[in-house]
């Protein structure tokens, strides 16, 4: 059977692909208990049936999901003005996030760039590099003397201290409650909004999630102004930095400051995905390493010959070249953006596929990350594959856990040396030993998280 021919003035002689047909409430609510209870088997078997893109109706519009890099290149570069974020995935994030750069478009998304730029340039990076060594050396201690730990929750405060500090200025209070809030909210984005109905106290649940993140917030804007006004009374200046203030004193081109609910949404994007994604790709690290005792002992000596048991400095990345290949690694089996949404605004096409405006076009990084072509025996950990030589073997957009164009994760050098840096830290000095019999699931939500956390055995070295 051909794909069926769709004829219009944007693209008169595509077609428009195959996929799983769904003209029952009953087929419409097994599809979606599928994509719950398995998700990436789910969508895999769809790719091995209809090839690189497939096509489900949803009402009057339809979704396409997509895997190839050449598409991806085209959804992301070559044809990105034809698609935005009016995603229904972005919608349902903008109930926590609100207007922000993660979720907005267009010249708001512009603006929004240019005042968050400055604080992820390479001087400020060079800045932030003592601070995240300093506070991964603090995590190493209290790691040593608790002996077992649940590593996802630890990265989680770590990421976490590192982003207030870094970003806000200011020093980390987190008591645990704003990791249990994004788990509550990982949860939420998870499931799907036709069963939602039957999870119990969903939406009390997904409103206390969310004021515990905006309790946050207001704490770190209380906490600055009120150090501002010191500072201000005592030297005439405000005497800071950071992001957290130049967002407060930002103008726009018209002279007027940010709205309340402007800040608040920048802030709290910035907070989430400044250390939600990093905590993760460190835990799915960790626990690699642990499975994979060749590797480590690659990095082990690594480590040794550069540092010789001193902490490592932002000087010192070029010279810890494997320790990015082994994140590089982490991050293509486990991206913790696993999916990348879109919509299509305007009648467009995807290779031979013609996309009608008001289509919906995720992208599952996942599946391209793990597929055989790019990536032979993609489930095995190989940090090779990330040598010159093996990347120009690929299609670039065969891998992008940060995305790609214009719209790429603004954070990405921020998170790659964080990453580079922690493990540097901690790895000298701790064992990490996977404390569970199973392997660990995989949790879809915001992010690809532990399903059931990773419970570690730690000691020192």
């Amino acid at each position: 059977m051909q794909p069926t021919t769709a004829r219009s003035d944007a693209a008169p002689a595509l077609v428009l692909p195959h996929g799983p047909v769904r003209n029952t409430r009953r087929a419409e609510a097994w599809a979606q208990l599928q994509l719950v209870m398995n998700p990436i088997n789910t969508v895999l078997g769809r790719f091995a049936q209809y090839g690189d893109v497939y096509r489900v109706q949803q009402g009057t519009s339809a979704l396409y999901v997509v895997r190839h890099p050449d598409h991806i290149r085209e959804i992301l570069t070559t044809r990105a003005a034809s698609f935005d974020k009016s995603h229904a995935a972005f919608q349902r994030l903008s109930l926590v996030l609100g207007d922000a750069l993660l979720t907005s478009d267009g010249e708001r998304w512009r603006r929004q760039r240019r005042l968050v730029q400055p604080a992820f340039a390479r001087p400020r990076l060079v800045e932030y590099s003592s601070a995240m060594v300093d506070e991964a050396a603090r995590a190493a201690e209290r790691l040593r003397e608790r002996g077992r730990c649940e590593l996802s929750r630890e990265m989680n405060s770590l990421t976490l201290a590192i982003v207030t500090r870094t970003l806000f200025g200011q020093v980390s209070q987190e008591s645990g409650r704003n990791a249990q809030a994004m788990l509550e909210l990982n949860r939420w984005f998870g499931t799907p909004p036709l069963l939602l109905r039957f999870v119990p106290r969903s939406a009390a649940r997904f409103k206390r999630a969310v004021s515990t993140l905006d309790d946050a917030i207001e704490q770190l804007i209380a906490a600055r102004q009120a150090g501002t006004a010191a500072t201000a009374a005592i030297t005439g200046t405000d005497g800071r930095a950071d992001l957290l203030s130049a967002l407060m004193a930002a103008r726009d081109a018209d002279g007027e400051m940010l709205t309340a609910r402007e800040l608040r949404d920048q802030l709290l994007t910035l907070y989430v995905a400044g250390h939600e994604t990093t905590s993760h790709a460190l835990t799915w690290t960790l626990y690699l390493l642990d499975k994979h005792p060749e590797v480590r002992a690659r990095l082990d000596a690594e480590h040794t010959a550069v540092l010789a048991g001193r902490l490592p400095t932002f000087d010192d990345l070029s010279a810890l070249p494997y320790t990015e290949l082994v994140i590089k690694e982490a991050l293509r089996l486990y991206p913790p953006a696993f999916v990348l949404p879109r919509r299509a605004s305007e009648d467009t096409s995807i290779g031979p596929y013609a996309v009608p405006k008001g289509s919906e076009v995720v992208i599952w990084l996942y599946c391209t990350h793990h597929d055989p072509r790019w990536y032979p025996d993609p489930q095995a950990f190989q940090p090779e594959r990330f040598t010159a030589e093996h990347e120009a073997e690929r299609p670039k957009h065969a891998y992008l856990p940060f995305g790609a164009g214009q719209r790429a994760c603004i954070g990405q050098m921020f998170a790659t040396i964080e990453a580079q840096l922690i493990l540097a830290t901690l790895l000298p000095r701790l064992r990490f030993e996977y404390a569970a019999r199973r392997a660990p699931g995989l949790r879809l939500g915001v992010t690809l998280a532990p399903r059931n956390g990773m419970p570690m055995r730690v000691r020192a070295r």
